[in-house]
């Protein structure tokens, strides 16, 4: 019997010392990445030719344009939207939670996981103070739900992007993009019910403060003008506060009574909280004021007002911001003073706070110009639905067009091209819209699995293991969860596709590959919501448990392997 070559034994050093580097995390993974293809490129296994082309590849090329296309989605303020509806319409909790969980895991197989669970975070904020409960019962579902949902669509998560490319490396054929969508789908619809399970099951648990921003919700003072066809009209302020609240503190040119009914030309003096803009933007004839002429962008960003500005004891009225700087001052929060007139008109003191809307750079030389400090690393944000529109447009297009045979790298690239022509995305904000250290990890990583299976690695590791889809499955649940999923994807399609029957097997790791439930640190969106929920490791343990069971009982039923 021949034994391993050398060459076999060369890309098995490289790959325990990737997992060793990525389990003790001394080194960032995208290093890791370029250290293993280098060690590839130099052992000779992978030629520089091929190990640079997976920079390019369609993995790469796709998951880079989807980053985009999901975040000007979520920049509309289309999802925030949709929040605040769901939470008028659904009064039960139970209701509300499973309606939620759906949403949230059909749309992963669309946009990033990450970026729904940024977005509900404050949804399901409300929903805990409206039936007095804490965060914990709610973010740690949130976060599952986002993660179950990416499965059903090949361009819903890295690791289905993975599994495609060797794929095609070894077949010279991509997968269909709905090729694991009976399958996905039956895991999200059964796993709500354990997602209900895991809300009863979590600690009623207090939250714990961990930053300024932790400690209250902002709420800025904002001008808005009534228009003739507004829906506000005849509506009075006690219901516009109930519906959407805020509080209304005055209203020009008159004042009306408490029982007084909003009328059209009125402006409204309006305190409103910052996770509420979106909803106050998109209500129809109500314009953020003042509107005096157009400016590019409509980024919204929270300014502090120190001690150091220039801008102290003068009014917003003064500065004449938007001629010099194409910069709108919205909204301002002025501590306990209280706001009923125009904000134009309140003199400015050290610790107030302004929104600001503009462009992203006439916005930063007016805070550089003035001494302006940002307060939130993300934004307010505005409802745009120019930009919702096309975007969704954008990301169905290019769904559309890969059903119909084109290239999907072409297609979402396209899609990309597209929301740049329409003006729905400022093109010097693409390259700021893709994690670039996510693609150049998997680009590097996809070379490690094309070199396990052009060594013969993957056949010798294969011969090993039993030829047991239950393995295979837990094997590679264990490397998602404990070092991450892009290298269980990478590591373990190649032995699956030794299997008698590939595409089976290629299935069984694709559902392995995204259980990551286990440890907060085995997905970004576990991480998100870790701190916020005051959660434990043993709270992501045994409530992940539950989650990857039912996975795995799913998917062995699906492979007739029970």
């Amino acid at each position: 019997m021949i034994g391993p070559s050398f060459m076999e034994y060369y890309v098995l050093a490289i790959l325990v010392l990737a997992i060793t580097l990525l389990l003790i995390r001394i080194v960032r993974y995208d290093v890791v990445g370029l250290i293993v293809m280098v060690l590839l490129i130099i052992g000779g296994i992978i030629s520089p030719e091929k190990a640079l082309a997976f920079i390019g590849s369609t993995t790469v090329v796709v998951l880079g344009s989807v980053m985009v296309i999901s975040k000007a989605l979520e920049e509309s303020g289309f999802l925030d939207k949709l929040a605040e509806e769901l939470d008028k319409v659904f009064g039960n909790e139970y209701v509300l939670l499973v309606i939620v969980m759906l949403i949230v895991s059909l749309l992963s197989g669309f946009m990033s996981d990450v970026a729904l669970v940024s977005i509900f975070i404050p949804f399901m904020y409300a929903v805990s103070r409206s039936h007095n409960k804490k965060l914990s019962k709610y973010l740690l579902p949130l976060s599952y739900a986002a993660i179950i949902g990416g499965r059903y669509t090949i361009f819903g998560t890295s690791t289905n992007l993975i599994i495609d490319q060797l794929w095609y490396e070894r077949f010279g054929r991509y997968l269909p993009v709905f090729q694991f969508l009976s399958i996905g789908l039956v895991i999200v619809f059964t796993s709500i019910p354990t997602l209900l399970l895991i809300y009863l099951l979590l600690p009623n648990r207090e939250s714990v403060v961990t930053s300024v921003d932790d400690l209250k919700i902002g709420e800025y003072v904002v001008e808005a003008q009534v228009s003739e066809d507004c829906e506000l009209i005849g509506k009075t302020r006690r219901e516009v506060e109930r519906e959407y609240g805020v509080k209304i503190r005055s209203v020009l040119p008159r004042r009306l009574s408490r029982s007084g009914r909003i009328h059209g030309g009125a402006t409204l003096i309006m305190e409103v909280p910052v996770d509420k803009l979106p909803i106050i933007s998109s209500i129809k004839g109500l314009t953020l004021a003042p509107q005096s002429a157009q400016i590019e962008g409509k980024e919204v960003i929270e300014a502090l007002i120190t001690s150091a500005s220039t801008l102290i004891n003068y009014t917003i009225s003064d500065l004449d911001v938007l001629n010099k700087y194409g910069v709108r001052i919205v909204g301002i929060s002025a501590g306990d003073r209280r706001i009923y007139g125009r904000i134009s008109h309140v003199v400015l003191r050290p610790g107030d706070a302004l929104l600001l809307m503009g462009s992203e750079e006439s916005i930063a030389r007016f805070m550089s110009d003035y001494g302006l400090v940002p307060l939130r690393t993300r934004g307010a944000k505005l409802f745009d639905v120019r930009k919702g529109v096309v975007s969704i447009a954008v990301l169905a297009g290019a769904t559309i067009a890969s059903l119909m045979g084109v290239n999907i790298a072409l297609a979402f690239l396209t899609g990309v091209i597209a929301l740049m022509l329409s003006g729905a995305v400022n093109y010097r904000r693409i390259y700021q819209y893709v994690d670039w250290s996510v693609l150049i990890f998997i680009a590097s990583f996809l070379s490690l699995g094309y070199a396990m299976s052009s060594s013969g690695l993957s056949t010798v590791i294969a011969g090993i293991l039993p030829k047991s889809l239950i393995v295979l499955f837990l094997i590679t649940a264990l490397i998602a969860n404990f070092v991450n999923n892009v290298s269980a994807a990478t590591i373990m399609t190649p032995i699956a596709l030794t299997y008698p029957n590939p595409l089976l097997a290629v299935t069984v790791v694709a559902m392995a590959s995204t259980t990551t439930f286990l440890t907060p640190f085995s997905h970004p969106a576990n991480l998100l919501v870790y701190n916020p929920g005051n959660y434990r490791p043993r709270d992501y343990l045994t409530m992940g448990a539950l989650l990857l069971t039912l996975v795995l009982v799913i998917t062995l039923l699906f492979a007739h392997a029970l």
